[in-house]
Protein backbone atom coordinates (compact mmCIF):
# COMPACT_ATOMS: atom_id res chain seq x y z
CA UNK A 1 0.00 0.00 0.00
CA UNK A 2 1.22 3.56 -0.23
CA UNK A 3 0.94 6.26 1.74
CA UNK A 4 -2.38 7.50 3.48
CA UNK A 5 -3.99 10.13 2.07
CA UNK A 6 -3.00 13.46 3.60
CA UNK A 7 -6.92 14.44 4.26
CA UNK A 8 -7.65 11.52 6.51
CA UNK A 9 -4.56 12.29 8.81
CA UNK A 10 -5.85 15.65 8.83
CA UNK A 11 -9.41 13.72 10.51
CA UNK A 12 -8.64 12.15 12.77
CA UNK A 13 -8.76 13.95 16.00
CA UNK A 14 -6.15 14.01 18.99
CA UNK A 15 -7.61 13.27 22.28
CA UNK A 16 -9.23 16.54 24.16
CA UNK A 17 -6.69 17.58 27.42
CA UNK A 18 -8.52 18.59 30.28
CA UNK A 19 -7.65 21.25 32.91
CA UNK A 20 -8.64 20.92 36.86
CA UNK A 21 -10.67 23.35 37.66
CA UNK A 22 -11.27 24.90 41.36
CA UNK A 23 -15.34 25.36 40.82
CA UNK A 24 -17.00 22.90 40.61
CA UNK A 25 -14.80 20.37 42.18
CA UNK A 26 -13.74 17.21 40.26
CA UNK A 27 -14.74 19.02 37.03
CA UNK A 28 -12.87 20.25 34.10
CA UNK A 29 -12.00 22.88 31.49
CA UNK A 30 -11.55 21.74 27.37
CA UNK A 31 -11.48 24.34 25.00
CA UNK A 32 -13.04 22.96 21.81
CA UNK A 33 -12.76 23.85 18.04
CA UNK A 34 -14.74 23.62 14.86
CA UNK A 35 -12.99 20.30 13.59
CA UNK A 36 -14.62 18.72 17.05
CA UNK A 37 -18.00 19.99 16.40
CA UNK A 38 -17.82 18.12 13.10
CA UNK A 39 -16.87 14.91 14.69
CA UNK A 40 -19.07 15.39 17.65
CA UNK A 41 -22.51 15.90 15.35
CA UNK A 42 -21.68 12.89 13.96
CA UNK A 43 -21.26 11.22 17.40
CA UNK A 44 -24.24 12.58 18.98
CA UNK A 45 -26.28 11.94 15.80
CA UNK A 46 -25.78 8.31 16.32
CA UNK A 47 -25.85 7.93 20.05
CA UNK A 48 -28.43 10.45 20.65
CA UNK A 49 -29.47 9.16 24.20
CA UNK A 50 -28.62 10.16 28.10
CA UNK A 51 -27.69 6.37 28.27
CA UNK A 52 -24.10 7.17 25.98
CA UNK A 53 -23.11 9.93 28.50
CA UNK A 54 -21.84 11.99 25.83
CA UNK A 55 -21.99 15.94 27.34
CA UNK A 56 -25.24 18.23 26.13
CA UNK A 57 -23.01 20.48 23.96
CA UNK A 58 -24.18 24.13 22.32
CA UNK A 59 -22.88 25.35 19.10
CA UNK A 60 -21.10 28.09 20.70
CA UNK A 61 -18.73 25.87 22.80
CA UNK A 62 -17.03 25.22 20.17
CA UNK A 63 -15.61 28.34 19.05
CA UNK A 64 -12.37 27.76 21.83
CA UNK A 65 -13.35 28.94 24.86
CA UNK A 66 -13.44 27.01 27.88
CA UNK A 67 -15.90 24.76 28.89
CA UNK A 68 -16.11 22.72 32.18
CA UNK A 69 -17.13 19.10 32.28
CA UNK A 70 -16.69 16.37 34.68
CA UNK A 71 -13.95 13.53 33.96
CA UNK A 72 -16.42 11.26 33.13
CA UNK A 73 -17.89 13.34 30.31
CA UNK A 74 -14.60 14.18 28.87
CA UNK A 75 -13.89 10.97 29.09
CA UNK A 76 -16.51 9.24 27.23
CA UNK A 77 -16.53 12.51 25.09
CA UNK A 78 -12.40 11.70 23.82
CA UNK A 79 -13.97 7.92 23.37
CA UNK A 80 -17.11 9.29 20.78
CA UNK A 81 -14.76 11.40 18.97
CA UNK A 82 -12.19 8.95 18.25
CA UNK A 83 -15.15 6.53 16.91
CA UNK A 84 -16.69 9.17 15.07
CA UNK A 85 -14.52 12.08 14.47
CA UNK A 86 -12.69 9.41 11.22
CA UNK A 87 -13.92 9.08 7.50
CA UNK A 88 -16.77 6.34 7.35
CA UNK A 89 -14.74 4.00 5.54
CA UNK A 90 -12.06 3.55 8.01
CA UNK A 91 -14.24 2.57 10.67
CA UNK A 92 -15.22 -0.84 9.66
CA UNK A 93 -13.52 -3.12 6.73
CA UNK A 94 -17.30 -3.22 4.72
CA UNK A 95 -20.54 -1.20 4.70
CA UNK A 96 -22.47 -4.52 6.06
CA UNK A 97 -20.27 -5.23 9.04
CA UNK A 98 -21.00 -1.30 10.16
CA UNK A 99 -24.43 -1.93 9.66
CA UNK A 100 -24.45 -4.95 12.12
CA UNK A 101 -22.50 -3.30 14.17
CA UNK A 102 -24.84 -0.45 14.28
CA UNK A 103 -27.83 -2.60 14.85
CA UNK A 104 -26.41 -4.62 17.51
CA UNK A 105 -25.65 -1.16 20.06
CA UNK A 106 -28.83 0.12 19.13
CA UNK A 107 -30.94 -3.22 20.30
CA UNK A 108 -28.62 -3.20 23.10
CA UNK A 109 -29.87 0.62 24.35
CA UNK A 110 -33.20 -0.63 23.26
CA UNK A 111 -32.95 -3.66 25.89
CA UNK A 112 -32.24 -1.40 28.10
CA UNK A 113 -34.81 0.94 28.00
CA UNK A 114 -37.49 -1.52 28.15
Amino acid sequence: MGKPCPKLIAMLIEPIEGKPVLFPPGNVAVRLNREHLKAYRRAYARAATDLSGLPALRESDFDGREVKMSRSELQRLNEALARYGRPPDMETHSAFEGQERYKTALFKRLLYLS
